[in-house]
Formats: C-alpha cells, structure tokens, sequence
C-alpha cells in the first residue's frame, strides 16, 4: 500500500487488508503473513507524518527444531514516525510511503523469534552432554 503524503488530511483513518507475502524473501523463518489487517490514524503536521496503528494477522512460521510450519496469531500496537528530527524519527520522510515494507519490518521486530510444533522433542535435536575427560576419574573416585 502506497500512501502519498502530500495527499494526507492533518487526520486520516486507515482500515486495510494488505498482502505481505511477496516480502517474506527477506525473513528466513516465515512462511506466510495471512490476513493482515492495519487499522489505526494517520495523522500529518507539515512534513511530519505520524502512524498509530494496530496490526492484526496470522504468522505461519518454521518450526526451530523441524522447520514444520506452527500458526499462530499476532497483535500489536505500534507507532511510527516519519520526521526530519533526528532525534525522535523512526523513519525519514518521503513523497511515498511504502506502508508494506514498514509494516512488514514491525512484523519481524513483533514476532515470535522460535516456535515450536507440537512434535518437536528438543532432545532429539541436542547433543549428550558428556562430562570432561579431566573430571571423569573425580566422578569414579567419589562416588559414595
């Protein structure tokens, strides 16, 4: 979703669907981004541009250990800012703001970062932990 800021009332309402998936190239453990929804205000001040918006999706993502796909649902409040003051701006301004690739990043900031499927067993995945030559004779020694 293109936003033109120029076009920007002081104040605009944004409820949108978007599609997310063709930028999941970039994130090595997603699978898919399904039905998400960005609905919040847009509020702009000369060539400030500030978004409170609430994200809502699905995220299918690898397993850590199985790399099974494990869905789960995500929500999160963000605010971003488009500003020329170095020190609070998330974000420099532009003509055009590609709202999907700054969605998309606070996707992979919000997300979880390991997920596991139901069948996983951790153990299967770690190697034995075995005991240092250096205190295998202290182990037998004292073993009272």
């Amino acid at each position: 979703m293109k936003i033109e800021t120029k076009l920007l009332e002081s104040k605009t309402l944004i409820d949108n669907p978007i599609d997310l998936n063709y930028l999941i190239n970039d994130a090595a453990d997603i699978i898919s981004l399904n039905d998400v929804n960005v609905k919040g205000t847009i509020y702009r001040k000369y060539d400030e541009v500030t978004f409170n918006l609430t994200v809502t999706l699905d995220v299918v993502q690898k397993c850590t250990y199985t790399l099974k796909p494990v869905t789960y649902p995500l929500t999160f409040d963000t605010e971003i800012l488009f500003s020329n003051d170095l020190e609070t701006y998330d974000y420099v301004p532009t003509d055009i703001i590609d709202l999907d690739e700054v969605i998309f990043a606070e996707i992979l900031l919000h997300k979880e970062v390991n997920v596991y499927h139901e069948s996983a067993n951790p153990s299967d995945f770690q190697d034995p932990k075995e005991t240092h030559p250096a205190f295998k004779s202290l182990k037998e020694k004292y073993k009272d």
